[in-house]
């Protein structure tokens, strides 16, 4: 990570991550000795992941931030195994998908914060998210006509929107 005091009022913070990943789902046969059941899932990657931050001080107390990142999310465990699995909250039944993969996130954010007194503060940003292979649940028919959730990746998503924070005391 690194970070640059470019003017008085401009300052570029870089950074990146490299990760090294490897995901394993090992399902066990817990009720019966009987052979047989879901094979074991083993995913391995490697991610260079990027950010930068550009933050301009327009004056002391207001700030204009522009950031970008690159980050991943894993399936979890549940999302990856291919075993059945009642979840009593939704009362479904749901089954994972061993062929999801990682899902790639391109973030974006534009932000200007406004501190008029302290520790309180006002803020609105623009966001924007590409999500490559996004983790989606997906409702099907089974055997005998059951119906049950599992997981897919979808090709992509796209993510926008702004947001309003406010922090005051009174």
């Amino acid at each position: 990570k690194a970070n640059w005091q470019v003017l008085d009022t401009l300052s570029l913070d870089l950074g990146v991550r490299y990760e090294h990943a490897e995901q394993t789902v090992d399902p066990i046969q817990v009720f019966t000795d009987a052979p047989g059941g879901a094979a074991a899932i083993a995913l391995e990657n490697n991610y260079w992941l990027p950010a930068a931050t550009l933050t301009w001080e327009i004056i002391p107390d207001l700030q204009f931030r522009v950031s970008a990142s690159k980050t991943i999310a894993r399936p979890q465990f549940r999302e990856l195994i291919y075993q059945p699995y009642f979840d009593p909250e939704s009362n479904r039944q749901y089954l994972g998908n061993p062929l999801l993969v990682d899902s790639e996130l391109l973030n974006g954010e534009a932000r200007l914060e406004w501190y008029f007194a302290p520790e309180q503060r006002v803020s609105g940003a623009l966001f924007y998210k590409k999500i490559d292979n996004p983790i989606e649940t997906v409702a099907f028919f089974a055997g005998g006509g059951q119906l049950r959730t599992g997981f897919a990746n979808a090709p992509e998503a796209e993510l926008y929107g702004a947001e309003v924070e406010a922090q005051v005391y009174f």
